[in-house]
């Protein structure tokens, strides 16, 4: 697929989606913009507003979302230039890139040093996020939760060739970052398996270079590792310069839950910083590549750096850099241990070296010595759980509505763009009928699931946070069910997840067609709110009838006309909590759900009607848990047999430099001797084969393709 074709594409899916919500394609376009800047971890719960007014003299204030970054301490407003044309033509001038963020920063400006209440009333969203941001921003740096702006330009536009340079001036002495994001750098991120990098030279941050070891660690592995001393000054100086991009993602959510600079390294920094290598732990850091100094003595160049363990201590000492708390005793003698693992990947990465990628940079932060044990909840992204999802999804075909002569997918999402990427080699006839058998709007991304399912669990408070937050919830949850319940994963379970799916998605557009309903209203709150209500006011022994809503594949009409009747409340509810301020703030307090549990709501007689004995389906999961476990072991009996003799010989060999004991080796080759006999394993050899796999891979064996 080519730009053109990409293009063409992208812009019709925004008006079928924006014919079918009742919405502008702007509107869906923003929204399509949000989440895929959310997936690539470049924003992080970023929050659609409709900002567009006029402040002191006339001047134009407007921007279309915003979000924090907290690993580092930034604010972000995002602004659309949408020109909803399928060709190419429309290109994005310094003029309106210029305008935009002109724009943004007088909405900054008007906050923080003007009077916004004289161009709104005190109903008006503005009028919160104005007083919110200048709290943030605070009166002192010292006092300041913000470090930096970022403004993001979202647009379906090319890029001129005439932006040359984007760069922005600092604003309330912070440093402002402009990212601009067209049409062309969506496709080039569509067609790519991998996030933009960053490469970094050590003399544009006044370093000549990095000190360093080499560790000798034999042929047995395929990277390079290193210990190094890192100035203290360049690493805050690139941390400034890049924030949270320097941060793998899932340790950027870390930081983001954990949050607050640790009181002890800031101490160090600030009174002993010639101490700081000796006290601190140092970090972690993983990169492509590295190139060194003519005398071979210094790394001068990293691409693709990522601080996998230690993003608390880079961003303390950015903090104390940008806050001059660093002034007392300087920097000049602060230096961080820094353990370096280089992939040696020059090239874009395949998805195979992407797999490696994240399995080592879990195994890094999982096992490096940390202030705070970051856990397996919080590396969710890579559990096995959603391979078992993909394959649920492949297998499970919907039942044939609205007029269709044949069932459809509900496409298990396990990494982003997968549902793309699929279609990529196909022709046109190919695509179509792929597109037929698996739309995109039945396409489940892992985020989305974690919103739906943590809804039906009765914690709208956790969907309410950040997606990153949420989804950590969740991983709590499917970590003791892998663990404890495992064959509760199963086709039953999996309808019912597309089911919780369907619920929170036609609630939503439910919401947003309604009379009562706002433009730029509080639907991401009302929805979670509204479902986790129904659930927890439920008859004794009743449970909504889940195998109906697969059936028709949508809510049958007394669950919705009983959903719209309480989304109702459920807004009024949350504004007269707000008291006027944030709906979104206060619902993400556990205690405004706790309020809700217990206030009144009469379910009318018909919904009641509609609902189906738990028993009845408490039958029904323990019918699919036995197949489904049966299933199980049939098919790991066969992909052992499959995976051939010589496959599992090989791993008998290549395992002996790990430290594995002889008799799980010898086990192994047995296996090897079973199949040669052309027999299929039994399920006791099956289950010893499985932990003695998970054994070798903790301690380092990549199971080979």
């Amino acid at each position: 697929m080519d730009l053109e074709e990409y293009r063409k594409q992208f812009i019709e899916e925004l008006r079928f989606d924006a014919e079918h919500d009742g919405t502008e394609p702007e509107v869906q376009f923003i929204s399509k913009a949000l989440s895929e800047l959310e997936q690539m971890q470049i924003l992080e719960d970023p929050i659609p507003v409709s900002i567009d007014m006029s402040g002191y003299r006339g001047r134009k204030m407007s921007f279309d979302a915003y979000a924090y970054d907290q690993s580092d301490s930034s604010l972000i407003l995002i602004s659309s230039i949408f020109s909803n044309n399928l060709d190419n033509s429309t290109t994005l001038t310094n003029t309106d890139i210029n305008d935009t963020c002109a724009h943004m920063l007088n909405f900054l400006d008007e906050s923080v040093n003007g009077n916004i209440s004289k161009y709104c009333d005190d109903s008006d969203l503005a009028l919160g996020l104005a007083k919110e941001f200048k709290g943030k921003v605070g009166t002192t740096l010292q006092q300041a939760e913000i470090m930096r702006f970022r403004f993001i330009i979202i647009s379906d536009h090319i890029l001129s060739k005439q932006v040359k340079n984007v760069t922005q001036d600092d604003f309330l002495g912070r440093h402002v970052d402009l990212d601009i994001w067209t049409i062309e750098r969506f496709y080039q991120s569509f067609t790519s398996n991998t996030s933009e990098v960053i490469e970094i030279s050590t003399q544009d941050f006044g370093c000549e270079g990095i000190p360093y070891i080499k560790a000798e660690l034999g042929d047995t592995v395929d990277y390079d590792a290193y210990l190094g001393i890192v100035p203290g000054r360049f690493l805050a100086n690139i941390y400034l310069k890049y924030g949270s991009k320097l941060l793998q993602g899932n340790i950027r959510a870390f930081l983001s839950v954990r949050g607050k600079i640790n009181k002890g390294i800031r101490d160090t920094i600030i009174n002993h910083p010639s101490s700081f290598f000796t006290y601190n732990n140092g970090i972690a850091v993983v990169a492509r590549s590295v190139s060194f100094s003519k005398d071979g003595s210094k790394i001068i160049f990293f691409k693709d750096l990522q601080i996998i363990n230690g993003g608390q201590t880079t961003a303390s000492l950015a903090n104390a850099v940008f806050k001059k708390e660093d002034t007392r005793f300087g920097m000049d003698n602060l230096f961080v241990p820094m353990k370096l693992t280089v992939l040696n990947f020059d090239e874009e990465m395949t998805e195979e070296q992407v797999e490696t990628y994240n399995g080592m940079t879990k195994k890094i932060s999982q096992c490096a010595n940390s202030q705070n044990a970051v856990t397996d909840a919080d590396f969710f992204s890579n559990h096995p759980f959603h391979i078992l999802m993909e394959k649920l999804s492949e297998k499970v075909t919907a039942p044939a509505v609205a007029g269709r002569p044949y069932g459809t997918i509900w496409f298990y999402e396990r990494s982003r763009g997968k549902w793309e990427q699929a279609q990529m080699q196909l022709s046109t006839a190919q695509k179509n009928k792929y597109v037929e058998q698996h739309p995109k709007n039945q396409v489940i991304k892992k985020e989305l699931l974690a919103k739906c399912m943590n809804a039906i669990a009765k914690n709208p408070h956790q969907v309410c946070q950040s997606s990153a937050i949420n989804f950590s919830k969740f991983a709590n949850i499917i970590e003791d069910m892998y663990d404890n319940h495992k064959d509760d994963i199963n086709e039953d379970y999996f309808k019912k997840c597309v089911c919780s799916v369907i619920m929170f998605r036609d609630l939503d557009s439910m919401v947003n067609k309604a009379s009562w309903y706002p433009k730029g209203g509080d639907k991401a709150q009302i929805v979670p709110y509204t479902i986790a209500k129904l659930i927890q006011i439920l008859p004794s022994g009743k449970d909504i009838d889940w195998k109906l809503i697969w059936r028709q594949q949508t809510l049958y009409p007394a669950l919705a006309q009983e959903l719209e009747r309480l989304a109702y409340r459920t807004q009024e509810f949350l504004k007269e909590q707000a008291g006027g301020g944030l709906v979104r703030t206060i619902s993400r307090n556990h205690k405004t759900w706790l309020d809700y549990r217990v206030e009144p709501f009469a379910l009318s007689q018909e919904f009641i009607d509609s609902l189906i004995s738990i028993e009845e389906r408490k039958d029904e999961e323990q019918i699919a848990r036995r197949a489904h476990k049966f299933d199980a072991k049939i098919n790991a009996q066969v992909e052992i047999f499959n995976l051939g003799a010589n496959y599992w010989s090989n791993v008998a060999k290549d395992v002996v430099n790990y430290g594995i004991s002889y008799g799980d080796i010898d086990f192994i080759n047995n296996i090897a001797s079973t199949i040669r006999r052309n027999n299929l394993p039994s399920d006791r050899q099956v289950s010893r084969l499985l932990k003695v796999v998970e054994k070798i891979e903790d301690k380092g064996y990549i199971m080979p393709n």
